[in-house]
């Protein structure tokens, strides 16, 4: 295994030798390679690890003498020059995350999360904005994203029809199979392709012309193969909260299509009857949530995790890597489940007479990773400014790409930043109830995105403190 990590090395260096450009377009298909882990002087690596290091010193070679040189340039002649999109946010956030692992005690695993978390996608992001410079050079990077998709859906898929692969027995039965691709568990599959296929699928639909040529023809087949793969993987995987993200999105784009009449009336509608709903249908809504394991675990999970911020924790959370330690005092082993959706659950739980009947709604509970909600996540690994500071980047994020919706007269472009936004939509949608950070691909993954962005700011020479005006 050793060995041919180091032949890996050694051509994949010899690729970034030949073509930087090349190098980071292999790294952004290769974001699943973080599984394979090794150790290189008893520090644990990943491949995707040890890939974005070598691209990134082998830009910093190659660009030695400008960057020295960038160095002593006048400060009138670097004022000229344009800022990185997203430049002072990302260093609050690097010194933010650093502070916070000291906040836990400094372990290995917190320094591991702040290098692969942190760190590695900031390089990444560094890598891309200085080599990817247009629309063509995003297209490449959408392609390779969709190609990385395309791999982790077909090895969905085949496990779907096989069950071959799934660790997990109860997971891998015909009866209650849910696919996990080359992870570990099945929501992993649709956190990493939820966000994609808003990129995908606005490959399919743009620049239609007049003549298309073959190449174009083979390219869209391939991104439509690649949008209904990812699709069929999430819903093999059976992860709601993706689904649910998907299907949002999908009525914010015929929303977004409508004239504004028709808006106006849809929403008007919206906030008339959805009270009516909600209000008559109480009853059975409690019960279905009732019933949904998943939805008992995090309400409990959310519960839990304020309750340890509240105590002492408020402002500086757990620090990374430390949330299982800081939860352990706050958490309950287990709970009652109303597993077959009984209205008359509560009542025989307490006052029945029947202990198989609580024996069997017993469900032990364990200690997670993280809280399962994209605001606690960030607040519990780096604190109450961390977590307000990405929600920032966030919205700042979709302001901004909506700004280019609605003033970009080239229709690509148009389209473009509506999928952008809509893959930031999916992240935050699905986060809501689970992880969609807090893991190697997913955090690069996500400052791809915010790097698609930028790229479109910095060739735009688009203003950020005008958003009324395209320079």
């Amino acid at each position: 295994m050793n060995y041919l990590i180091i032949i890996y090395c050694i051509l994949f260096f010899i690729l970034n030798r030949l073509n930087i450009k090349s190098g980071v377009l292999l790294l952004i298909f290769m974001l699943p390679t973080y599984l394979i882990r090794f150790k290189i002087l008893g520090i644990p690596f990943t491949l995707l690890e040890i890939s974005i290091l070598i691209v990134f010193l082998n830009w910093l070679f190659n660009n030695r003498k400008n960057l020295f040189n960038n160095l002593l340039k006048k400060r009138k002649e670097k004022e000229n020059r344009q800022a990185y999109p997203f430049g002072w946010e990302i260093i609050l956030i690097l010194t933010i995350a650093f502070i916070s692992i000291f906040v836990g005690g400094t372990t290995s695993s917190a320094l591991g999360i702040f290098k692969a978390y942190f760190l590695e996608p900031t390089l990444l992001f560094i890598l891309i904005l200085n080599n990817f410079k247009n629309e063509k050079d995003i297209k490449k990077i959408i392609f390779m994203l969709a190609l990385s998709s395309v791999m982790v859906s077909l090895m969905a898929i085949w496990q779907k029809i096989t069950g071959q692969f799934i660790a997990n027995d109860f997971w891998a039965q015909t009866e209650t199979r849910r696919v996990v691709s080359f992870y570990g568990y099945p929501n992993a599959v649709a956190l990493f392709i939820g966000p994609i296929i808003p990129l995908m699928f606005n490959e399919i639909i743009s620049d239609f012309k007049n003549k298309i040529k073959i190449k174009t023809i083979l390219y869209k087949l391939f991104m439509l193969f690649s949008t209904v793969s990812g699709i069929l993987a999430i819903y093999f995987a059976k992860s709601k909260g993706a689904l649910l993200a998907l299907l949002l999105v999908l009525l914010l784009i015929i929303f977004i299509k409508l004239k504004t009449k028709l808006k106006l009336i849809v929403l008007s509608l919206l906030v008339i009857i959805t009270p009516i709903i909600i209000y008559w249908q109480r009853d059975t809504i409690n019960l279905k949530l009732s019933s949904s394991l998943s939805w008992q675990i995090r309400q409990l999970q959310w519960k839990e995790t304020m309750e340890m911020l509240k105590d002492g924790n408020f402002f500086q959370g757990s620090g990374l890597a430390n949330y299982q330690n800081k939860i352990k005092p706050y958490h309950q082993e287990g709970f009652f489940f109303n597993k077959d959706a009984d209205p008359k659950f509560r009542l025989k739980v307490v006052f029945g007479e029947d202990q198989n009947y609580r024996d069997e709604r017993w469900q032990p509970l364990e200690i997670y990773l993280y809280p399962h909600n994209i605001f606690l996540n960030f607040w519990t690994e780096i604190g109450l400014i961390g977590a307000l500071l990405f929600s920032y980047i966030i919205i700042k994020f979709m302001i901004i790409s909506l700004n280019f919706y609605r003033k970009e007269k080239n229709k690509r472009n148009k389209n473009l930043s509506l999928a952008l936004f809509l893959s930031m939509l999916v992240i935050i949608i699905h986060g809501l109830v689970d992880v969609p950070y807090f893991k190697n691909d997913l955090s690069i993954l996500f400052w791809i995105i915010i790097s698609l962005l930028a790229i479109m700011i910095i060739s735009k020479k688009y203003n950020l403190y005008d958003k009324n005006k395209f320079d």
